[in-house]
């Protein structure tokens, strides 16, 4: 296993000085990458991860995750050129669905999900192997583009499939721990006549306290599938509302609709080491990403991946 660790920023709308602070303390910590959010409300990840950049000399930096319906292709692949022209080799993107807000409040529909992933990888890609940004017109990207890793992440089956067809990792955030085997089977199944793509886990756990931890799970909740809907209980009048609370009133309030009896398949207790090595190793895990909701708190989440990875051998 490749002990990468990956520290996702989980702040609220993060401000620059946040996204420079938490940059910091994960290059302090040792952590290899950090991962920027992209939500239209928010301040833009590509102006984050450059700040990022500037603010580190050995981490890498990029967006996780945006998606290919709020920005067109195009801009994507400029905006990859210009944070490689500031970080060098230290550009990584994340690729996926996009949240709930897409539909809920863009009114975007998200069934071609899988579809926009794999045709973005494509052609960040051919623009880095030197073709034309539109092939049609032969126009070409007017700025270089070096090859950068491409993450997929998503929980959608057709989106895991994609991450193994065209990831050069596949970013498993936030899955229930009773569906993260099949989640990883997914991942192979995309993988035809290639071999399959580094997984980076990234699990909800207490390391940071139990109320940050149980703050992140109403994503968890929305993404799971039917059968584990059933499990908890969960009719789909009650996903229903779990997503426009979500939307209109934040992660935590919808985090609080969540059943008592579903937390334990959601949240990993970080004392349990061993048993978070388990669920790695059980997974083929190449790396861990934690979250970060403060720069205060990237060097303990940072030191447990690294006991965890240990435990894996």
């Amino acid at each position: 296993m490749t002990s990468g660790i990956g520290v996702l920023l989980h702040i609220d709308n993060p401000t620059i000085a946040d996204v420079e602070d938490v940059a910091r303390a994960a290059e302090v910590a040792g952590a290899d990458f950090l991962g920027l959010p992209d939500a239209f409300w928010w301040r833009d990840t590509w102006v984050l991860a450059a700040r990022a950049a500037a603010a580190t000399t050995r981490l890498d930096v990029g967006p996780f995750v945006t998606n290919p319906y709020t920005r067109h292709p195009f801009q994507t692949v400029a905006s990859l050129a210009t944070l490689q022209e500031l970080a060098g080799g230290r550009v990584q993107i994340a690729i996926g669905a996009g949240g709930s807000e897409l539909s809920a409040a863009a009114g975007i529909d998200r069934g071609d999900a899988a579809t926009r992933i794999r045709s973005l990888a494509r052609l960040i890609r051919s623009v880095a192997a030197g073709e034309p940004l539109d092939p049609a017109s032969g126009r070409r990207l007017e700025a270089p583009l070096q090859p950068v890793p491409i993450v997929v992440a998503g929980r959608a089956d057709a989106v895991l499939r994609t991450g193994g067809a065209v990831g050069d990792r596949v970013l498993l955030w936030a899955i229930p721990h009773p569906d993260l085997a099949r989640s990883a089977e997914m991942v192979a199944a995309g993988a035809v006549d290639r071999a399959p793509p580094e997984l980076i886990w990234a699990p909800v756990a207490d390391y940071d306290g139990f109320d940050a931890a149980r703050g992140t799970i109403a994503y968890s909740v929305l993404n799971s599938h039917a059968g584990l809907h059933e499990r908890w209980g969960l009719a789909p009048d009650d996903i229903d509302r779990l997503r426009t609370v979500l939307v209109t009133e934040g992660n935590l309030a919808a985090s609080a609709l969540v059943p008592e009896h579903a937390v334990p398949d959601l949240v990993l207790s970080a004392a349990d080491v061993d048993g978070a090595a388990a669920l790695a190793t059980g997974i083929g895990a190449h790396s861990l990403a934690v979250r970060a909701t403060s720069a205060g708190a990237v060097a303990g989440a940072v030191a447990w991946a690294r006991r965890v990875l240990s435990a894996c051998g």
